[in-house]
């Protein structure tokens, strides 16, 4: 499992290395859809892709405290305008990531903030 991350961390800025290398080793179909999912943002986002990064999310569950939500996260990072951003996102989603359908991956654009 070492190589698989070593290999997403020549892709991704990967937080929590340890915490993400665990998940994957209990979820092991994550990593081909990881290493497509760059693939993809880097064919879609192209010069405007300034980084993606990969965290390990949990979200409570407020019914069942033990039975927390856990999720891997992947922001990916760029330069453009809002607007566009949201449109290659869109992209992505409609050529690939719907057709994917992986409820254990969230992935999503963050773009720069507006200076009014």
């Amino acid at each position: 499992m070492q190589h698989e991350i070593e290999k997403l961390e020549e892709m991704y800025t990967v937080f929590n290395s340890p915490v993400v290398e665990a998940f994957i080793e209990d979820y092991p179909h994550l990593y081909p859809i990881l290493t497509d999912a760059y693939e993809h943002i880097v064919k879609i986002f192209g010069s405007a892709l300034q980084s993606a990064e990969l965290r390990h999310e949990t979200e409570p569950d407020d019914e069942n405290e033990d039975n927390d939500f856990e999720y891997l996260s992947v922001l990916i990072k760029t330069n453009l305008p809002p607007q566009k951003a949201h449109k290659l996102q869109d992209q992505f989603d409609d050529e690939w990531w719907l057709d994917v359908e992986e409820d254990l991956i969230v992935i999503s654009v963050e773009v720069p903030e507006q200076v009014a």
